[in-house]
């Protein structure tokens, strides 16, 4: 597949991307397919990077990345679940703060 895009200063800019499929599909198909992948990529480990700075963690040996990965996820959907009723028009990291000065407030969803 080929794909173009307009960097930065206006600069196009192409590449060619392989893609490794076990069944045919047309290009509408592949390129839902893409996005799709990208929206989940961009949404959560995006978030993950931006809030809990995931890709600095340094931890590699034993099971510790794999526990702190599940720590993360846990965590994120605490703050989610808290800022859909209670804090929608909040930031995620303003609600990350506040959920770390003042833990009591998580009370409504733990309880």
């Amino acid at each position: 597949m080929q794909a173009e895009r307009t960097g930065p200063r206006g600069r196009r800019q192409r590449s060619v991307r392989y893609y490794i499929s076990s069944r045919p599909v047309d290009a509408e198909a592949l390129l839902e397919l893409v996005r799709g992948h990208w929206g989940i990529e961009n949404g959560l480990h995006h978030t993950l990077d931006v809030q809990f700075r995931e890709d600095d963690c340094r931890l590699r040996r034993g099971h510790a990345p794999a526990v702190m990965a599940i720590l993360r996820r846990a965590a994120l959907n605490m703050v989610k679940t808290f800022q859909q009723p209670f804090e929608p028009d909040v930031s995620m990291g303003l609600l990350r703060d506040r959920i770390g000065r003042q833990p009591w407030i998580l009370t409504p969803i733990l309880a």
